[in-house]
């Protein structure tokens, strides 16, 4: 129902063209000229705008997060793609058959669960899953797999895990004396809709929270246009567009209209309802940095990064201007329409100047 507008758009603007060069204007014919390019650039570039904005509904892009933080959560979109392989951790949880033991294995997150990894300076690493109806009783979190392979057991309430070195594992032959070497743990799996670091708050307690976002760096790449791929080969390609260094104690996260206490969708908006932003990679303890070492990806159109002392966020995200004037293949293709127009203006000064040449012999014939 828009494509009828805008052509009647570009039908209007073409006939204003064509009476603007019918139309005496009194100016020299290459000012004429001139004003008459800037007025088909000026409508071109209107009618590319709103071509994209009806054509394209969203830039796609890609969001490559590399950081060091206290804090990572997100809302569990497939429970096997955040499958969270444990050792030598304790547990607490309302299933009494787990409570309270050493576990190794793999844990399952359910559906829409909440897990949140935490880890502050060099202390244990520290696993929380939480169902999203958690004020109910008994509600299953997700479930366990022991490594022996036994009989999966079900995770109830909020759960939560925590490395412990009385869970480790001594060689029989070693001395008392001698401690286990450390162990760190398998890298943990990120798959749904997430959030890194959280609001800076004091500390309440000499056993503080994980929060801290400490350092991190964005680079926010876009896809580009594909343009007749079968004859000028310009096809749907990844190009960087800015490298961004996340402040120290921020918050990042999916941008939406009001801030929530939990990572969600985005609701229906221009993006449609079939596209479900997703967040995926994987956050890992290392005994020899702070913290948790962070690498996840996003396809988020739109990022929200929350900075301390302050309450509105810096929106990230590509607009259709950025992929305007920095789309590769966009520019390729400007550049072809340019030789073009390069190539018809020399064509018409030729002719110009030869039916000059032969009107100056008629008159000197004519002599």
């Amino acid at each position: 129902m828009k494509f009828p507008a805008l052509s009647r758009f570009c039908v209007r603007a073409r006939d204003s063209v064509r009476s603007f060069l019918k139309r005496p204007t009194g100016i020299s014919e290459h000012m004429h000229h001139v004003w008459f390019a800037l007025i088909v650039m000026a409508v071109s570039a209107i009618c590319l705008l709103i071509g994209f904005d009806f054509v394209s509904s969203r830039v796609q892009s890609i969001s490559q997060v590399s950081a060091l933080t206290e804090r990572v959560e997100f809302m569990v979109t497939q429970p096997h793609l955040a499958a969270i392989p444990v050792r030598q951790m304790r547990i607490g949880t309302g299933e009494p058959a787990l409570d309270g033991k050493c576990i190794e294995g793999l844990i399952v997150p359910g559906l829409h669960a909440n897990v949140i990894y935490g880890r502050v300076g060099y202390g244990p690493l520290s696993i929380r899953i939480v169902p999203p109806d958690a004020d109910r009783p008994n509600t299953i979190a997700g479930e366990f797999e022991p490594a022996g392979g036994g009989r999966p057991l079900a995770l109830k309430g909020s759960t939560y895990v925590e490395t412990d070195s009385g869970c480790g594992r001594v060689p029989s032959k070693a001395p008392s004396s001698v401690a286990p070497p450390f162990d760190n743990p398998p890298p943990m799996p990120i798959w749904g809709l997430a959030r890194i670091g959280s609001e800076f708050k004091g500390v309440e307690s000499s056993d503080p929270e994980p929060r801290l976002l400490l350092a991190g760096q964005m680079k926010v790449s876009a896809k580009a246009i594909e343009i007749l791929p079968s004859l000028l080969d310009l096809r749907a390609t990844l190009y960087p567009m800015t490298v961004l260094d996340l402040p120290v104690g921020s918050r990042l996260e999916t941008y939406t209209s009001q801030p929530r206490s939990s990572p969600d969708a985005d609701g229906p908006d221009k993006n449609g309802p079939a596209f479900v932003p997703n967040w995926w990679g994987t956050a890992y303890a290392d005994s020899q940095r702070p913290a948790l070492s962070l690498e996840v990806a996003t396809d988020t159109p739109k990022l929200a990064l929350y900075r301390p002392n302050g309450h509105d966020p810096d929106v990230i995200e590509v607009s259709r201007m950025n992929q305007v004037f920095e789309d590769p293949n966009l520019i390729k293709l400007y550049k072809l329409l340019a030789v073009f127009a390069i190539a018809a203006a020399a064509l018409k000064w030729r002719l110009e100047m030869s039916k000059l040449i032969s009107d100056m012999k008629n008159k000197s014939e004519t002599k």
